[in-house]
């Protein structure tokens, strides 16, 4: 059973690692993709969420790229406007999976218990969200919270793909924008993995404080 906010504010059982303002987010999105600088004295750690998000985006690319290719081998012209198809992947986007992608980190809120979720954006940002309003989770549940519309989502594309083919650069631009977009999702997951050697717990004040807090429990001595 998770510890109480109370319980995550005693000094002597857990310490507050992180306080991020939900305006200031992309720094921390920053900081763990290893783009900012590193202090003085210090060696720059190996960019792992960014290199299997390079990876993740150039083999959709690479995918989509042999497609077309191979759509232009087969019959010497395309058989579909690319430029048609990409636009309605961009309108796809951002009035179909944006809202799914969030209400499925709604569903999996729910599915962990929390009672008063809710959505929200922030333009300095630029970021969407759905958040658990004061609702405690183990650093590994948020990371489940997180993956789950990248793979609920990408397994859907990858289904219309495979049943309407000649929508082929559509599905493949929805599905390279989508997973584009779940950058910041991965940047959660990789923090888990980072501190999997320790128990983290984290909570959301967005409707108060506008604040996102990462705790760690303290080894007890006897």
């Amino acid at each position: 059973m998770n510890p109480t906010i109370e319980e995550l504010h005693q000094p002597e059982k857990f310490e507050l690692i992180e306080a991020l303002h939900l305006d200031k987010m992309n720094e921390f999105l920053m900081r763990e993709m290893g783009m900012s600088s590193p202090k003085a004295g210090t060696k720059p750690k190996t960019n792992w969420v960014g290199i299997v998000a390079l990876v993740a985006i150039g083999g959709i690319c690479g995918f989509v790229g042999y497609k077309f290719g191979a759509n232009l081998a087969a019959g010497g012209k395309l058989n579909y406007n690319p430029g048609v198809q990409l636009g309605a992947a961009l309108l796809f986007m951002f009035v179909v999976l944006l809202p799914v992608h969030e209400a499925i980190h709604m569903l999996v809120f729910k599915q962990l218990g929390a009672k008063n979720v809710g959505f929200g954006w922030s333009k300095k940002s630029l970021i969407v969200y759905a958040y658990a309003q004061k609702f405690v989770m183990t650093l590994q549940q948020n990371a489940y919270v997180a993956v789950m519309p990248f793979v609920v989502i990408s397994l859907g594309l990858v289904v219309g793909w495979l049943v309407a083919p000649q929508w082929s650069f559509f599905w493949g631009c929805a599905l390279f924008l989508h997973t584009t977009a779940c950058i910041g999702d991965f940047v959660l997951i990789r923090y888990y993995f980072k501190n999997k050697p320790d128990t983290l717990y984290t909570y959301d004040d967005i409707e108060g404080q506008k604040m996102s807090y990462f705790f760690v429990a303290k080894k007890q001595t006897s």
